[in-house]
């Protein structure tokens, strides 16, 4: 009887770490495939900012991203190339939030079902790909997973202090993610009765806080610098052309539509029919809301999301997704679990190779830009960097504003790039080109880079203005 009774445990002990060695095999093909290129404007500043560390120069942007700069830095010294050292930080972050969220999950020991939830959350395409790139969202992920566990922890009484030092990683991985902080609200509102627990968990959220603030701050020259170098950012960011011609012109109604689609065609399907019938398919389950707790946080991200991100950008929404996969996951059995996993791990793997392998289009671009003239100047919006790393020794004008392009001096060799033609004509300034190199690339990876141009611009009374 004894030996009939223990075969289920046992067989039940061997599928969870069949499970284990599969997330191990799955994991170290996803750190081999991590992006090799400097596809965006924003990784690039990573990029440079992993060799030289230089806020003020947008080494990287602020607000400095330190922790994530700092990890990256330790692998590079390794010899690795910085690009993909920022990749497998970013990956290796997203995928340790399988730990906590396992532990969420659990109802005992060994608990395969739970297992393959939490995998099926960090498996989820369009998380995984995205943190295979120079990007600080994979880590932010990461880390949010960490904080949800803690803050779960801390409501029944354990590890009190745990989830505001984790909130503080998170501002210093991905400062925009700073609505999450609402749920410490929570937390200090149940410790309102015991004046010293209040006193010390908000001492320990000002101290996490300055943890980060105060090293990035000195190292721009101190407090005072950093005050001044964080609006000039903000003032920049916002004025002239400092957003994407969607967020500057759309009204609030076609930013809310376009919140939800990048959510749900792009987050959950990863603009794909297959991947977005799996994740419709699920909400067709049993599942229970949200917490209060966290459904009046996850309103607050959406909320900032709609109002005040960039949401062009599919990885401002990328959060939400997360939290939408666990809802759903966190209670199905298996037989939903497994085919949501399959088509995720299918569509997502498939990505992450045509990603690694399948240089970005503003890549092609910068490296079509070797065969110009010498004696050429271009003019880019934001991808001069990237230029500069294909050709060092070429002329790249960046130009952040209309004034801007008219007090540069116009050769006969001038040319532009597609992003700076758009923005000087949503400018109604008047131009003439003629197109000289266009090149495109998935837009799942890059929407914004998805395509690239260059343009030779005809000379005349106005272009010499």
């Amino acid at each position: 009887m004894t030996v009939r009774s223990g075969h289920p445990q046992q067989r039940g002990r061997s599928l969870f770490f069949m499970c284990v060695a599969l997330i191990f095999v799955c994991t170290a093909g996803r750190l081999y495939l991590v992006s090799p290129f400097v596809a965006s404007y924003d990784i690039a500043n990573f990029t440079l900012a992993v060799g030289q560390y230089d806020l003020a120069n947008l080494q990287p942007h602020f607000p400095g991203y330190p922790f994530f700069i700092l990890l990256a830095t330790g692998l590079a010294r390794l010899g690795l190339e910085p690009v993909r050292a920022l990749g497998i930080v970013s990956m290796l972050g997203f995928t340790s939030g399988l730990v906590p969220l396992y532990l969420l999950f659990k109802r005992r020991r060994f608990d395969t079902v739970r297992l393959l939830a939490a995998f099926t959350v960090v498996s989820t395409a369009s998380l995984v790909v995205l943190s295979a790139t120079g990007m600080s969202d994979g880590l932010a992920l990461g880390v949010l997973c960490w904080f949800v566990w803690s803050v779960e922890r801390a409501r029944q009484g354990q590890f009190r202090l745990l989830p505001y030092l984790l909130f503080g990683l998170l501002m210093a991985t991905r400062l925009s993610y700073a609505p999450f902080g609402i749920i410490l609200l929570f937390l200090l509102w149940q410790s309102r009765r015991d004046a010293w627990q209040f006193v010390s968990e908000t001492a320990v959220l000002l101290l996490a806080q300055l943890a980060w603030l105060l090293p990035v701050a000195f190292s721009v020259g101190g407090p005072a610098s950093f005050a001044q170098l964080s609006l000039s950012f903000v003032t920049g960011h916002f004025s002239d052309w400092g957003g994407t011609a969607q967020t500057d012109q759309a009204s609030l109604l076609e930013r809310l539509g376009l919140t939800i689609k990048q959510m749900i065609w792009h987050g959950l399907g990863f603009a794909t029919w297959i991947g977005l019938g799996s994740g419709l398919f699920l909400f067709c389950q049993r599942f229970r809301s949200f917490p209060l707790w966290w459904s009046v946080t996850g309103t607050g991200y959406f909320l900032w999301v709609w109002f005040a991100q960039n949401i062009d950008k599919p990885r401002h929404v990328l959060p939400l997704v997360l939290l939408l996969v666990i809802l759903l996951v966190r209670r199905l059995s298996v037989r939903w679990l497994v085919p949501f996993l399959c088509i995720q791990l299918l569509i997502g793997s498939i990505a992450l190779y045509q990603q690694a392998t399948s240089t970005p289009a503003t890549i092609q671009l910068a490296e079509a830009i070797t065969g110009l003239p010498a004696s050429a100047t271009i003019f880019t919006d934001e991808e001069e960097r990237q230029f500069l790393m294909a050709r060092p020794d070429a002329m790249i004008v960046p130009i952040g504003s209309v004034s801007k392009w008219r007090a540069e001096p116009k050769s006969q060799e001038v040319y532009l790039t597609g992003r700076l033609l758009k923005r000087l004509r949503a400018a109604d300034v008047p131009i003439e080109v003629t197109e000289v190199f266009r090149f495109t690339s998935d837009p799942r990876f890059e929407p914004e880079d998805a395509e690239a141009w260059l343009y030779r611009l005809k000379l005349n009374k106005e272009a010499l203005r």
